[in-house]
């Protein structure tokens, strides 16, 4: 298909997780993805559901205005950029919990799972989302270099999810990238 040059509602779409596991993880340094239909080989771990709020992916950008001495701009240089993404796993087991705090943290041995809470993980990891949007294309969202940078309010009590929202900053990798998106398109067809 050749691209439209008019509005398309083929392009307007909402998202949700492929059914069956749409968050994964795997050992920091495994291959990542580079397209959005490959399988996911073995070492990618499910992380399970993500709660009904879903997947928010934030770009935060300052810049330092440049003026000439008459104060008329004369550039604005971006001086940082960070990119995360916030998530509420709602599953209570190892992998999700050492999502949160740091791998060295938890153990799930006889039965038990033990979570030490403090400040003594800096773990980076990838993580790749299975994306479905409007008539069934995929969108495949992968994360080279994650890290758990924060963690929102556990409220436990009947009638709530017994879970905290994981906010994760997007570190940026060797090519200097901190996301990739590979999205099914509606307008050129494989070759």
């Amino acid at each position: 298909m050749a691209e439209v040059n008019a509005n398309n509602v083929a392009n307007v779409s909402s998202t949700k997780g492929v059914k069956g596991g749409y968050i994964f993880t795997a050992p920091a340094n495994t291959p990542l993805p580079t397209d959005y239909k490959t399988q996911l080989p073995q070492q990618w771990k499910c992380l399970g559901f993500i709660s009904e709020d879903g997947y928010t992916e934030t770009l935060d950008t300052d810049s330092e205005d440049l003026k000439d001495m008459n104060g008329d701009l004369m550039g604005s240089p971006q001086t940082s950029r960070v990119e995360s993404g916030q998530f509420t796993l709602a599953e209570i087991k190892e992998s999700t919990l050492k999502a949160m705090y740091g791998a060295e943290n938890v153990t799930d041995v006889g039965g038990v799972i033990t979570v030490k809470h403090n400040g003594n993980s800096s773990d980076t990891w990838p993580i790749v989302l299975e994306l479905v949007l409007k008539d069934g294309r995929r969108w495949r969202k992968v994360v080279p270099i994650a890290q758990s940078s924060e963690l929102d309010d556990l409220t436990l009590a009947v009638g709530e999810l017994a879970a905290r929202a994981l906010t994760v900053k997007y570190l940026t990798d060797a090519n200097g990238n901190t996301c990739y998106d590979y999205i099914q398109s509606t307008e050129t067809t494989e070759g």
